[in-house]
């Protein structure tokens, strides 16, 4: 194809118009409004149709503008369906919490399950770790204390708590205790699971009041909902947060069981007086496991043979009985963890040397002042946290 000057395509268009038409194709021929009538030799390309390049330099504030106005629009929809709508948050401590919408949630929870694959990875799914207690009498109403205690450190307490606040405390109840109870305890935070009680094991020929449902506790190797748990008795009193734990060395439990050596098997005496090991007791000697820490791989599995389990000496009843199941020299020994987790026979110094919990019955063990005081504090924090809430 031929091209055409601009100019000669103005002629033709002016000589078949009427008199005000060329009056007007007059005006845009001058010099002011198309510097090309300056040369009426000048011979114009009409742009590419390939090419639009050209058109785009050409109008540099209008692309400007459109792309403003493209990322306006896409900042509003992202924040319509992510802040959609303000709810406020089940924690007190918060006043409001951010509620995603349906759809946005539906995507991040199919990219959260779905393995590189493309498949679900069902390990994931409803999957976690969580702190567990047992708690099966308030006879002696130190105990519930001390179970409130445990959940306000690891769920509130800023100087103890899990920051990441990704694990269920977790309160394994018996049918002694009563409903109203359970209620405190979930309104402060706790998951309440009450399981029955079990029987079928060798007793003692006499069993301490408190001690009579112990056997109960071994329900905690059964929690098969959760990959991993720490088991804590409601005694074990917090100096920092145990969140190091689940990554610890040791951590992966290769037998299922695993926790902090309390004495050596030979300094053992049957008492309800528990004897600390003597000065200068090595921790790889220490191989009775102290059952009221242990970090625990649940499995059915493991709970029947743990269920199963005979021949051990019965005063010290289920502790008695995964020492003898997970002995050292046995098929599926237990797994030492870091000694500093918990100091079964605390000490002052156990204070100032980096420990993560103290271990014993702070109302009546033969503790050192200063232990005691720290627990007493923190009872009044947790008192006066929940008091707040209250007025609230």
């Amino acid at each position: 194809m031929s091209e055409t000057p601009l100019l000669s395509r103005s002629s033709r268009s002016s000589s078949s118009a009427s008199s005000s038409s060329s009056s007007l194709t007059s005006l845009i021929s001058s010099p002011i409004l198309n510097p090309l009538s300056k040369s009426p030799s000048y011979s114009y390309k009409l742009p590419s149709p390939v090419s639009s390049s050209s058109n785009k330099k050409s109008n540099p504030n209008k692309r400007k503008f459109r792309s403003v106005v493209l990322q306006l629009l896409a900042l509003i929809v992202v924040l319509s369906w992510v802040t959609y709508p303000f709810v406020r948050s089940s924690n007190s401590s918060q006043i409001i919490s951010l509620k995603i919408h349906p759809a946005v949630e539906s995507l991040i929870s199919k990219t959260k399950t779905q393995s590189p694959s493309g498949h679900s990875n069902q390990s994931e799914i409803g999957k976690k770790e969580a702190y567990v207690t047992f708690l099966s009498s308030i006879s002696d109403t130190n105990y519930l204390l001390s179970t409130r205690l445990l959940i306000y450190q690891l769920l509130h307490d800023p100087l103890t708590r899990d920051a990441t606040s990704s694990r269920d405390v977790v309160i394994l109840t018996t049918p002694h205790i009563h409903m109203d109870t359970e209620d405190l305890l979930k309104k402060e935070g706790a998951v309440v699971q009450r399981v029955e009680l079990l029987d079928g094991f060798d007793l003692p020929d006499e069993v301490n009041g408190h001690w009579k449902d112990q056997y109960t506790k071994l329900n905690i190797f059964n929690l098969t909902t959760y990959n991993k748990i720490l088991y804590l008795d409601n005694d074990v009193l917090l100096l920092k947060s145990l969140e190091d734990i689940w990554n610890s060395e040791g951590s992966d439990i290769l037998h299922g069981i695993g926790g902090v050596g309390e004495n050596s098997k030979i300094y053992l005496q049957n008492s309800d007086l528990r004897i600390p090991p003597p000065e200068g007791l090595e921790v790889q000697d220490k191989d009775y496991l102290n059952a009221g820490f242990m970090l625990i791989r649940p499995e059915e599995r493991l709970f029947e043979s743990l269920r199963a389990t005979k021949g051990y000496d019965t005063f010290y009843m289920e502790q008695a009985l995964i020492n003898h199941y997970a002995s050292w020299e046995g098929e599926h020994p237990w797994t030492p963890l870091n000694h500093k987790f918990v100091s079964h026979f605390p000490k002052t110094s156990d204070t100032q040397e980096g420990y993560y919990s103290l271990h014993a019955k702070m109302w009546k063990d033969p503790v050192p002042p200063a232990v005691k005081q720290i627990w007493e504090e923190a009872v009044g924090r947790m008192e006066e946290y929940w008091r707040w809430h209250d007025e609230e």
